[in-house]
């Protein structure tokens, strides 16, 4: 078989982090440009002391912005232009609070200037490597394509112009070989002396193998387990470091924004007591990290049923919903008493949803997985939610539940932000409520 450059031994994220690298360090040019145009600029009294001064300090939220995307670059194909914009808006949007607690004084047009500078760098360095985003990969085994269409489900035909399958042959010429990103396994395609050797080869070729259930989860963005098999998360862990910092997070933003969220619970809470009769909170008990049990709080959305306490998906246009609730549901007000939970440390902002005590039992017992999403404290909002919306059935819950575990995988600031982000717009669009 012919030479396969050793350069594809590393995965398809690790390249991307390459390329990531790249830009970053030539966008320091910016900088100094910027710097020097400074200078020019002050020495002309067209602008301030401050303003050369500004453009040094930007390196900081230049490196948090470069550093966001290295670690963002996990993150599906479909993402891209997405968490490249929040990526690099985030650092110098909170640059203004930064200054502000320093005392420092700065340049606002000079934090903009870099800002756009940057910002266009990336964006067309993301353009230049466009080619690299398309992910080339040939199979061995002649099962892979409908295999991975079946992994993909309705996701399979968008996530076509993300990759490019070609059958492996083992005299390909090495031209076309090179262009490879690796080769594609089934596990359970069935084996024999030939194609192991064929493997063999591959592995002395220096050629990345991946799983079929690996390519999906690259594509997709949810965590695929081959036959449900719990054994692939047995690896699985925490990051104590980050769980950390979350939950500083978590109580900063919180408390930050108590004057406004306490008001808006308030105004609504009022708009509910109008409407039906019953009180204005409804509470549950649900499951959350560690499988620890806690009770959950939220506007009443529906009619009061009393004691009824059987637990039930709620359905589109469900006839329980209250025009008020239909309302509140829409815009996610109903979830704004959550934020005491997270207060508490029962919930995070970002995290998977918790899930009633019910509904735990009869999954676990029926998706072996199901137990992995408490590895995480439950929010508000989470991968799954911007991703899919909401889960009416044991079907799209166990599709749910794919993404929830790929954020247990893959939970970081780069994914939490792209979920914040998402969040808002589904706000604002309504998505996904019922």
């Amino acid at each position: 078989m012919n030479s396969i450059p050793r350069r594809e031994l590393g995965s398809s994220t690790a390249h991307r982090q390459g390329a990531v690298l790249r830009w970053a360090l030539g966008g320091t040019l910016i900088l100094l440009v910027s710097y020097l145009a400074g200078l020019a600029l002050e020495q002309h009294g067209w602008v301030t002391y401050q303003f050369p001064q500004t453009v040094l300090w930007c390196a900081i939220p230049y490196a948090m912005a470069a550093h966001w995307l290295y670690n963002g670059a996990y993150l599906p194909q479909f993402e891209g232009r997405r968490f490249l914009f929040v990526a690099t808006a985030a650092p110098y949007l909170a640059a203004p609070l930064g200054f502000a607690l320093l005392q420092q004084p700065y340049s606002r047009g000079a934090v903009l200037l870099v800002y756009l500078l940057s910002s266009a760098w990336f964006l067309f360095g993301h353009w230049r490597d466009r080619g690299q985003q398309v992910l080339s990969l040939a199979y061995l085994d002649e099962t892979v394509p409908l295999r991975l269409n079946e992994l993909l489900g309705d996701a399979a035909q968008a996530s076509q112009r993300h990759i490019a399958l070609l059958p492996w042959t083992p005299h390909q010429e090495a031209d076309a070989a090179s262009q490879w990103a690796g080769v594609v396994l089934d596990r359970h395609a069935p084996s024999n002396a030939v194609r192991e050797r064929w493997i063999t080869d591959l592995r002395l070729q220096h050629v990345r193998l991946y799983s079929v259930e690996a390519v999906a989860e690259l594509l997709s963005g949810r965590k695929i387990l081959p036959n449900q098999q719990t054994q692939d998360l047995w690896t699985l862990d925490g990051n104590p470091a980050y769980d950390t910092f979350k939950r500083l997070t978590d109580l900063l933003l919180t408390l930050a924004g108590l004057p406004v969220w306490l008001a808006l619970c308030m105004v609504a809470g009022l708009a509910v007591k109008l409407d039906s009769p019953g009180p204005m909170l409804f509470s549950q008990i649900r499951v959350g990290r560690n499988g620890r049990e806690f009770r959950i709080w939220k506007l009443r959305s529906m009619r009061h049923a009393g004691d009824e306490r059987t637990a039930r998906f709620a359905q589109p246009n469900d006839d329980r919903v209250t025009p008020v609730g239909r309302f509140i549901r829409r815009t996610r007000l109903d979830e704004l008493p959550q934020l005491w939970n997270v207060l508490k440390g029962d919930m995070s902002l970002i995290g998977p949803r918790p899930e009633q005590t019910e509904f735990v039992r009869v999954f676990a017992d029926r998706i072996p997985a199901y137990p992995y999403r408490h590895l995480v404290r439950p929010g508000l909002t989470g991968w799954a939610q911007v991703q899919q919306g909401y889960a009416d059935s044991e079907e799209q819950t166990a599709i749910k539940l794919s993404y929830d575990l790929y954020y247990v995988a893959h939970y970081s600031v780069a994914l939490d932000l792209l979920i914040a982000y998402k969040t808002l717009r589904i706000v604002a669009g309504g998505f996904g409520s019922r």
